[in-house]
């Protein structure tokens, strides 16, 4: 179909292909972590651990006895399945990528940014991580060692020793790995021991292949998008369509490759599965998509003031089959293993009587995967919930 090509469909065709494409029609239908990240191209990741971490959370969804073992093992055990880097956010992606993300790690090299360049005033700090590293046991934990070389502000604007800095900006170069994570923190080692050497030694791709295929994943990420003029031009004629949604006054787009899923989509049954959905899960990370689409007002508030906050810090959407039914505020208290629900609320319309029995049902498997033993909700929405959920798990 040519990029210039338009063609309609209804808004509850475009949720199905969107839950389909993202795996969300059933639960924890895909094998592996693996699997998944290359069938979303990415999972991003992030640090906040409120009712388990980003990464985590989309995960659950979607793989089989999910942990975040599960993940660890793709990312640093080997044969090692991901990689980190990032798209533009910190993202696990799939080691087949490799080499069309070396380029931007030997652009950082070159760059007059805090990111890039390692200065002449941090070529020894360079080279102690190194000396470590070939001298120790193990992979290095920087906030354990290094305060000899003093402390710097980070590309973030916290305060850090150089000696993290340095080696953050030899991990963008492509110089260290991270060899493992525990709690969230980073050990690094030099990439060669971390990675096969037919992947760091695979030519990195040239400057237009590059762009097409970051493209090409930027948008295929998100499946339906308004792409951005660069990446249109990446990807050149006839990679496009334009598709009207019935009741959505501006036109979005898709590959040309998921037309005839998306037709397909108008007949497709993606069953009533009941999933808690992550903050940034791919779903509704597009707010807008989520507006036009699913008819769901949703923020992210955990950077928003308290008192402007308008669902609560931490919600999770509740999606069942292709319809956003309502939210939710978890937060676990890992010391006496209770998950409270500061909020459960269900969207007008939505009819709590037959929605209660699921949506229990996967709170509680939410609670044992954050290996809660009770739930208590503070506030529901219609009240009655409260008793269909709350208690021992």
């Amino acid at each position: 179909m040519p990029a210039s090509e338009a063609f309609s469909t209804s808004r509850a065709a475009a949720r199905r292909f969107l839950v389909r494409a993202f795996a969300l029609d059933g639960f924890q239908t895909l094998p592996d972590v693996p699997t998944v990240i290359e069938r979303l191209g990415f999972v991003q990741e992030d640090s906040i651990n409120v009712c388990g971490r980003i990464h985590d959370l989309i995960l659950w969804a979607r793989v089989r006895e999910y942990s975040p073992a599960l993940l660890s093992a793709a990312l640093y055990e080997s044969p090692r399945r991901a990689f980190e880097y990032y798209f533009p956010n910190l993202c696990a992606l799939p080691l087949s990528n490799y080499r069309y993300f070396a380029p931007a790690m030997a652009r950082y090299r070159g760059k007059y940014t805090r990111w890039g360049q390692i200065t002449d005033e941090e070529e020894p700090v360079a080279e102690a991580i190194y000396d470590l590293l070939d001298s120790s046991e193990g992979p290095l934990r920087t906030r354990e060692v290094g305060a000899e070389h003093g402390h710097t502000t980070s590309g973030w604007g916290t305060r850090t020793r150089v000696m993290a800095h340095v080696a953050d900006k030899l991990w963008l170069h492509g110089r260290l790995g991270i060899a493992r994570r525990e709690n969230f923190e980073r050990s690094f080692d030099r990439i060669e021991r971390l990675f096969p050497a037919d992947v760091l030694d695979a030519p990195p791709a040239e400057e237009a292949e590059e762009r097409r295929f970051l493209a090409h994943k930027r948008v295929r990420a998100k499946r339906l998008f308004r792409a951005k003029k660069e990446d249109a031009e990446a990807l050149g004629p006839g990679a496009l369509a334009t598709v009207n949604v019935e009741g959505v006054r501006r036109p979005w787009q898709v590959l040309c490759e998921d037309v005839e899923a998306l037709r397909a989509a108008e007949s497709a049954d993606v069953g009533n599965a009941v999933h808690l959905l992550a903050p940034l899960d791919p779903l509704v990370y597009d707010r807008e998509r989520t507006r036009d689409l699913f008819g769901f007002e949703y923020t992210w508030e955990v950077y928003t003031p308290a008192a402007k906050r308008r669902w609560g810090y931490y919600v999770l959407p509740i999606l069942r089959g292709d319809e956003l039914i309502g939210r939710v505020d978890p937060k676990i208290d890992r010391r006496t293993g209770v998950l409270t629900l500061h909020s459960l609320l269900l969207e007008p319309g939505v009819d709590a009587e037959e929605v209660a029995a699921p949506l229990a049902g996967r709170l509680r498997e939410f609670a044992r995967f954050l290996r809660a033993t009770r739930i208590e909700i503070t506030r529901a929405e219609p009240a009655a919930l409260a008793g269909a959920v709350a208690g021992a798990v």
